[in-house]
């Protein structure tokens, strides 16, 4: 199927089929019909299928010289079936292999497996029997061994697209022969984690840009992915930017039901948005995580993953998998087509829009920093902009400052001497900021943003801590002080600027020896001398990492204390103030018109291991307040025009979950 536009464009509503089976299961695709197979996920509104060429594994799903048939094919091309039977339906399927783990090659192999430091074979940890085994891709031995499969599958399949997984490292390898010479290369001698994320990233860069030259040169309109996380440094040379030019798209896998959690998705989205790059968003109908057979998800958590990948300007897709004898799962296929008909209604909603941006979040993740930490920093800015309803993106040193209101340095954001450059363009012409805790330290940990009056002086020595707001900014926290858990620093505020928030210290650290109480040691009756918020011109500092705060702990005094600098720098959120914390509300420029995503569900701790969504949530009885020049919303499904209330704001309908709103011709 031939079009001028990415696949993406055109089909959104993609399944991630895997099929990753044991060759000790004898009844292979015993009952397998590939056009049944094809018209399920037609009827199911799917318009791309990611099919299997070869498995973790390591077996083969066609006829193969090149690799390993799974034992119980017996000659069988699924492949080949497989591609032939939905392309007749209209349906594109890119093609899926796998990089690091293969359990067959891996065996009569171990001089290609991944090696630590140590000597020990790397392995993928998850805490259950049958862990996968890491081979090691920049082997050159077994980079031929995978280019003679690849080059199989471009020779004898048409290919829509090849979709490349695991391309990465566990932390702490490789260290077997050929990765040893490149570390050798570039001085990358250490265990540091820093040294981690550079070595990995230039590996990653040399093998996806050999693999998609041979993927493009075979087969020039076919998509290209290497699956390895979404993840954004600062610098350049981390992370995904290194990949970025040998990818034709982005697809960011994130099952909120597995370890990644509902606040992983919302930050990596917002960081691939606005790299000039189709993408989409991976969840999957499992109960849990993949491979869950049996697992199926409720349908409203269904919806409110995929509505807010689209919500955000991505494609979908669901991740599956097909059970041995190959017959897909009839009730998994009526989940995803209910949601699904739901988005292909919504398509030309989105269609030609774009992110409608006002907040910048500047990264706070650096080679060198605890991932998991900045992590939580990152997934607590992003939460808190989308409970207050301001639309972010999450920057990094390669973006372009210019468009945003405010820029918000994150925890950990580290500052390099072009970035400073940038920042200060930014700020002299009139942008605002808001940073915290060691955001705008350089990597040497030395303040970086010299041209702020602020000063730096150690790190609080006793902590669990408080707030004590001034009545002139906060007049609710004024009368109380609250506490803060995590250690801040010491910081004062030049000429020009004021104490928003005192900071007050507890009687003493809590020890075996000096304790009070069950928790904490209460607040001393004097603040301290260095505050715990400095207002500035066009600046609000918050010593304590107000992010990851917010992240770990749910503590809610973080929150109210950045909006309020939020409102204090840029007023409040533009469209959707007011509304409440679990309400989503998400911007999208389309030609002269603004468009409004409206999402209400609310995932729940209901379970010890995973959150749940089971219910849609009403708009019924919320009000949205926008612009003073916004003179109608309109409703998209029905063309109903919302009314307004006494002040002014349009009375939402009695609609439960995704609510779709124009309002034509605010760009005029």
């Amino acid at each position: 199927m031939s079009t001028s536009l990415h696949p993406l464009v055109t089909h959104q509503r993609q399944i991630h089929l895997d099929f990753h089976t044991s060759p000790l299961i004898p009844d292979l695709l015993k009952d397998f019909d590939a056009r049944t197979f094809a018209k399920t996920m037609k009827a199911a509104r799917v318009n791309s299928v990611t099919v299997f060429s070869k498995c973790h594994h390591g077996m083969c799903y066609y006829p193969t010289k090149a690799g390993v048939e799974h034992p119980a094919l017996k000659g069988r091309d699924m492949l080949g079936e497989t591609i032939e039977a939905l392309h007749r339906e209209g349906i594109r399927c890119p093609i899926y292999t796998t990089m690091a783990w293969e359990a067959d090659i891996a065996l009569k192999k171990p001089e290609w497996r991944m090696m630590r430091k140590n000597g020990l074979f790397a392995d993928w940890e998850h805490g259950h029997p049958g862990q996968w085994k890491f081979l090691n891709w920049m082997h050159p031995d077994y980079q031929d061994y995978i280019e003679a499969h690849l080059q199989e599958v471009l020779d004898g399949y048409d290919v829509d697209g090849v979709f490349f997984d695991i391309c990465f490292f566990p932390k702490g390898a490789c260290w077997s022969d050929p990765c040893r010479k490149i570390r050798e290369k570039n001085n990358w001698l250490n265990d540091g984690i820093d040294t981690h994320e550079y070595f990995q990233a230039y590996c990653q860069a040399a093998l996806s840009k050999k693999f998609n030259k041979i993927v493009q040169a075979k087969h020039p309109q076919a998509t290209t992915f290497f699956n390895a996380g979404a993840d954004c440094f600062m610098t350049p040379d981390a992370g995904v930017r290194p990949r970025y030019k040998n990818m034709t798209h982005f697809e960011v896998e994130s099952l909120p039901s597995g370890f990644w959690g509902y606040y992983h998705f919302p930050r990596l989205a917002r960081t691939v948005f606005t790299w000039d790059k189709p993408w989409l968003g991976m969840t999957g109908r499992f109960q849990k995580m993949w491979g869950d057979f049996g697992g199926l998800k409720p349908q409203a958590a269904l919806e409110y993953e995929c509505f807010r990948s689209q919500s955000l300007g991505g494609a979908n897709s669901v991740g599956d998998q097909l059970p041995p004898r190959g017959v897909l799962d009839p009730a998994a296929y009526q989940l995803i087509g209910a949601v699904y008909e739901q988005c292909e209604k919504a398509e030309p909603f989105y269609e030609g829009s774009k992110p409608f941006v006002q907040v910048g979040v500047v990264t706070p993740s650096y080679p060198g920093l605890d991932c998991d930490t900045s992590a939580k920093s990152e997934e607590g800015v992003v939460q808190m902009c989308e409970e207050s309803h301001y639309e972010c993106a999450v920057l990094d040193g390669v973006s372009d400052y210019k468009p945003y209101a405010v820029l918000i340095l994150t925890d950990t954001t580290v500052v390099s001497p072009e970035v400073k450059v940038k920042l200060k363009a930014y700020y002299d012409k009139g942008g605002k900021l808001i940073i915290s805790y060691r955001a705008g330290f350089d990597a040497a940990g030395k303040w970086a943003l010299d041209f702020l009056p602020l000063s730096f002086h150690g790190e609080v020595e006793k902590f669990p801590s408080f707030w004590r707001a001034q009545a002139s900014f906060w007049p609710e926290a004024a009368k109380s002080d609250r506490v803060f858990y995590t250690q801040g620093m010491n910081a004062l505020g030049g000429k020009g600027t004021s104490v928003l928030i005192e900071r007050v210290l507890p009687y003493f650290n809590r020890t075996d020896v000096t304790y009070s109480s069950h928790c904490q040691t209460p607040p001393l009756a004097k603040a301290d001398k260095f505050p715990a918020a400095i207002g500035g011109k066009n600046f609000v500092y918050f010593a304590d990492p107000i992010f990851r705060e917010y992240r770990q702990a749910g503590n809610t005094t973080a929150r109210d204390g950045w909006l309020l600098a939020m409102k204090h720098l840029i007023g409040e959120a533009p469209f959707g103030a007011g509304l409440p914390t679990t309400v989503t509300c998400s911007p999208r420029r389309r030609n002269k018109d603004l468009i409004l995503t409206l999402l209400h569900y609310v995932p729940v701790r209901k379970s010890l291991d995973i959150d749940v969504c089971e219910e849609r949530m009403s708009f019924a009885g919320e009000a949205l307040r926008c612009p003073k020049q916004v003179s109608a919303v309109y409703v998209y499904e029905t063309g109903e025009s919302l009314q307004r209330n006494v002040s002014g704001a349009f009375l939402l309908p009695m609609v439960k979950g995704r609510l779709l709103l124009e309002i034509p011709n605010y760009f005029k």
